[in-house]
């Protein structure tokens, strides 16, 4: 389902504190919000006599710091935990 602008816009929002909250959730959803914003970004946008832009080099720029961000928490391909149970390493004298 395709997102709009307004939607894309409002997720940027919610999610732009990804990193005050430590969240690897909030900064995927900035990373997804940012790159649908750049694909579709208007210089500016008016609506009843209302007017607004984002400067695409700011959310380009906070796209850079979420995908920091997520590689250092451990995005996709982050570390790996690894149990180790009685019989792992164990020496049996």
């Amino acid at each position: 389902m395709a997102a709009t602008l307004n939607e894309i816009i409002d997720s940027l929002l919610d999610n732009a504190d990804f990193e005050e909250a430590s969240s690897l959730v909030k900064a995927k959803a900035f990373v997804t919000a940012a790159k649908r914003y750049l694909i579709l970004c208007p210089a500016s946008a008016a609506d009843l006599g209302s007017s607004q832009a984002i400067n695409a080099i700011q959310v380009h720029d906070l796209l850079r710091r979420a995908q920091a961000f997520v590689a250092a928490i451990g995005g996709e391909s982050g570390s790996s935990v690894r149990y180790l149970g009685f019989s792992s390493g164990s020496r049996r004298g």
